[in-house]
């Protein structure tokens, strides 16, 4: 029976570094994705310009262009958010101290009764 021998072979530096940058694109380009979906989710919707972020968080799935439009159109650019004007709110007035209340009351009270006991 014949033995097979098998012989590791260590290849250069140089060469096991170029195999480990290959896949360096690709782990930038899932970095900056992840990036920009982390980006998106903490962000203010009333921030975001062009579209919503529900829509932004699609478009970076499409490689490298996608979390690039996001960093250049979509990402808020610091700007304070124009806060809407709030409406004035009815003051609430205690009954007791609402004058219509009040005189309502007045109106309702029974006047005492008359029983004829009146001082000569």
């Amino acid at each position: 029976m014949r033995r097979i021998r098998l012989e590791v072979t260590r290849g250069s530096p140089t060469r096991r570094r170029g195999e480990a940058l290959r896949f360096l694109p690709a782990i930038l380009l899932i970095v900056l994705a992840i990036y920009c979906w982390v980006e998106i989710v903490q962000s203010d919707p009333r921030q975001v310009r062009q579209l919503s972020r529900g829509v932004w968080a699609l478009i970076v799935l499409i490689p490298l262009a996608g979390p690039v439009a996001w960093l250049i159109g979509g990402r808020p650019n610091g700007e304070e958010v124009r806060k809407a004007p709030q409406r004035p709110r009815p003051r609430v007035i205690a009954p007791d101290d609402d004058p219509d209340f009040l005189r309502g009351l007045n109106r309702r009270r029974p006047s005492p009764p008359d029983d004829g006991d009146q001082p000569t």
